[in-house]
């Protein structure tokens, strides 16, 4: 913190308040030692205090610090016992709720992952956000946590941090030249275009006021000020494509954002739930981020099904998607910051979690019914069978063409009768006559039942957008539309397959033609994507491999007539299609795959050839009877090896229950051990500080000693000799002895006639008064003084025997 303080800018206009962890026992030492080393001021907050420009404020143990109404105060810590304090991640929420794109969070080195979430909020206001880098902190953990979340725009060192703040600092906040420069479709299309050859996302239907302020941030965190500079610094450092494109993605969430809202939702989920049958339930949490919203539905799933501690507990399984990697890899773990823990209910952290070293692990069982997936909400295929949609705080950033077309596929993966669930600030918009809304002030709707949908409107949301022409340069821009959506192909692709679909190198259904439900089932191994898995047995393994094959070999393929009975055929036969195109298509190489079917009548065999299949079927009956008789014995001798093994697994979860509760203990010792070894690093650090200050007194004192002119004894009370200038060892022939120079009957006097120092001492010693002798000395008249020193309190400490010429 001393290095960073230096480097901070003394005219910024900026205020500074800290959140250092502090022990509750000790007082902080630290506003002192920065008051020397720096031209800021420097307050301990110990009231409420108005902000004021260049000015640090330190806090005071055993409180929060938040920023309201532009005054700092102190808070009551809201955290559990064990939880750092003051919170970094309170004082930063506060700071970018009230002071939003202006905020900027700093997080040094320190142990823990206190400031893990306040970065998220910062970033989500529009604020700038840096982390110590790991090379210069002593404690790197709540850095790394923090660069973890992936919403750090800078990692430096301190040093660095403080000369990068004050450009930050110094540039206006301004969107009018970045407005202006949008406005010109070449230089801003050419940013576009690198975002979308680098992710193959396109931004190009985000809202340009939402673009525009994600790219001046990454600007001012990198300092540039011209737009162009800034473009060809993109073309020529990918990493700054991935930080920019982190950015637009927004990735910040939290556990039962909008308390209220959620409590909604778990009553309308209880509703439905007994409204329904026994079948699994399916949610999709498309903009998942890092997975807080996936955990909180599945949470109230939970409690409502008594999933995953009672057996016969109803099923159902959370799909959670997002374009963001980074995110996805932090909600797979299900780690995060125990700070996390302020939004939800004690009981679900209880039920839920397992703590360790400060952090938050959502427990296995409940993770196993999360699926994360990297999936792009717009372009790639939808979920189907859907019972919720949870696509919150998202839409927002979409303009209204593109929130169209996400709308359209959500409302095409959704059940009749299934839910909707939206952000605050989002609205359903032009699809809205295909919704009802569930309860005022809610935002959660409900897909109408019955009724046909009008598939005008909905092909036109799903249609590819073409951007408007640029005022300046004349001339469009459009964005090809997927060949699985192009009409041409479409009415092509249907005269050669009536019924069929088209499928991609992964066997994702991606365009169906006709009616194939009849060669279709559907159960819970489709698990939201439409693959060939979902086709009937008879042939679904011929398709999965016919694809492959006429990928390979780049012609039609016919598979084998196979038995299957329908309704007006008892035989189908599959005959795959490859599709060759000039350009690359969004879902790779593709296969149109045609169902033919047929009617074969049996003929009616003579009476001979009638026997003989007689004989022969017997004959298959009787091995039939044999094979089922030996399956029937396997069969309860597996039987009797499960019981045995269900008694085992009962023994071993009882042991597993006794070792949980062990370990909660061990969890519940180490949160104490963590929160006392804090308070010890801080200590330490302190004392550390305070040996540095002992040691340069320590130094000072040795110099003047040096330097003085005259001789000079300090005693103790029991008249050893604690320490000595340089000419009243040299007078007195001193030598060490031990921790002291000796006592002072040992010293030899320079001459005779030289006062009598013990007993002067102890007449001083006696009277606690001062007193001086004047006496011959080498022809000159000296005074010998002899004074008694006192500490605070009026407490003796010693003797000080100066000698001066009268």
């Amino acid at each position: 913190m001393s290095l960073l303080a230096q480097h901070l800018p003394a005219d910024a206009g900026c205020a500074y308040v800290l959140a250092q962890h502090l022990s509750p026992h000790h007082e902080s030492v630290l506003p002192t030692l920065l008051s020397r080393e720096i031209r800021l001021s420097v307050k301990a907050v110990d009231q409420s205090m108005p902000l004021e420009p260049d000015t640090i404020y330190v806090p005071i143990p055993k409180f929060d610090l938040v920023v309201e109404n532009g005054a700092v105060h102190l808070r009551p810590p809201s955290g559990r016992a064990a939880e750092p304090k003051p919170s970094a991640d309170r004082l930063f929420s506060s700071i970018a709720e009230h002071y939003g794109e202006r905020s900027v969070g700093i997080v040094l080195s320190g142990t823990g992952s206190d400031g893990s979430y306040g970065v998220q909020a910062i970033r989500e206001a529009g604020g700038i956000t840096i982390a110590q880098d790991a090379a210069s902190s002593r404690y790197d953990t709540m850095p790394n946590s923090a660069i973890e979340t992936g919403c750090v725009d800078l990692i430096l060192s301190p040093g660095e941090i403080g000369d990068q703040l004050d450009a930050i600092l110094r540039r206006p906040r301004d969107l009018s030249g970045l407005q202006a420069q949008m406005e010109q479709p070449t230089e801003f299309d050419d940013l576009y275009h690198l975002l979308q050859v680098r992710t193959r996302v396109n931004f190009r239907n985000y809202k340009e006021k939402t673009v525009g302020r994600r790219i001046q941030r990454r600007m001012i965190a990198r300092g540039f000020e011209d737009y162009g500079a800034y473009v060809q610094f993109c073309r020529d450092n990918p990493e700054e494509l991935d930080s920019l494109y982190r950015d637009l993605l927004i990735s910040v969430t939290r556990f039962f954002r909008d308390r209220d809202q959620f409590d909604a939702l778990a009553d309308a989920l209880r509703a439905y739930v007994e409204q329904t049958d026994r079948r699994p339930i399916r949610i999709w949490v498309p903009g998942c981020a890092t997975g807080e919203e996936a955990y909180s539905i599945a949470f109230i799933l939970c409690d409502l099904l008594g999933f995953p501690k009672r057996d016969e507990a109803r099923a159902f399984q959370v799909i959670a998607t997002d374009l963001d990697t980074q995110a996805l890899a932090r909600g797979r773990a299900g780690a995060y910051p125990i700070s996390a823990a302020a939004d939800m209910p004690q009981s679900m952290t209880e039920a839920y979690f397992t703590q360790h070293d400060g952090v938050l692990r959502v427990r296995q069982e409940v993770r196993n019914l999360i699926l994360f997936s990297q999936h792009n909400v717009f372009q790639d295929p939808p979920f189907s069978d859907i019972d919720l949609v949870s696509f919150r705080n998202t839409l927002i950033y979409f303009n209204t063409t593109l929130q169209e077309k996400v709308m359209s596929r959500l409302l095409y993966s959704m059940r009749p009768g299934g839910l909707m669930f939206i952000g605050t600030s989002e609205h359903i918009g032009a699809l809205e006559p295909y919704f009802e809304r569930v309860g005022e002030g809610i935002r959660l709707f409900r897909k109408r039942r019955g009724g046909t949908l009008d598939r005008k409107p909905l092909e036109r949301f799903g249609m590819a957008i073409r951007a408007e022409t640029g005022k300046g340069g004349g001339r469009s821009h459009v964005v090809p539309k997927p060949l699985e959506d192009n009409e041409v192909f479409g009415t092509i692709a249907a005269s050669v397959a009536p019924i069929g679909f088209l499928a991609n190198e992964q066997k994702d259904l991606l365009r169906i033609f006709g009616d194939i439900s009849p060669f279709t089932t559907v159960t819970d191994d489709v698990r939201g994507r439409l693959t060939t898995r979902m086709l009937k047995s008879e042939i679904a393994s011929e398709a999965s491999s016919l694809i492959p094959l006429c990928l390979k070999h780049g012609k039609p393929r016919n598979g084998v007539w196979r038995e299957m009975p329908g309704r007006g055929f008892n035989r189908v036969r599959l005959r795959g299609y490859p599709i060759k195109v000039d350009r690359p298509v969004t879902q790779g190489r593709l296969v149109l795959v045609s169902i033919e079917t047929d009617f074969v009548e049996e003929t009616v065999l003579p009476n001979q050839a009638d026997r003989e299949a007689s004989d022969y079927l017997a004959y298959i009956e009787r091995e039939l009877a044999d094979a089922r008789e030996a399956l029937q014995i396997t069969m309860e001798e597996l039987q009797t090896s499960n019981e045995e093994l269900q008694s085992t697994n009962e023994e071993l979860q009882s042991t597993n229950e006794e070792l949980q509760s062990t370990n909660e203990e061990l969890e519940t010792s180490n949160e104490e051990l963590q929160s006392t070894n804090e308070e010890l690093i801080t200590v330490n650090e302190e004392l550390l500080i305070n040996s540095e200050e002992l040691n340069r007194l320590v130094a000072e004192q040795a110099a003047i000693q040096a330097a003085l002119p005259m001789p000079l004894l300090v005693l103790d009370t029991r008249l050893n000799i604690k320490s000595a200038s340089r000419n009243a060892i040299q007078l007195f022939a001193l030598t060490e002895h031990g921790t002291h120079i000796g006592h002072i009957s040992q010293v030899n006097l320079p001459v005779d006639g030289f006062p009598r120092l013990v007993e002067i001492c102890n007449e001083v010693l006696t009277l606690q008064k001062t007193r001086s002798e004047t006496f011959d000395f080498d022809g000159v008249v000296q005074e010998l003084r002899v004074a008694p020193y006192f500490l605070k309190g009026a407490e003796l400490a010693g003797l000080t025997i100066t000698l001066q010429r009268a």
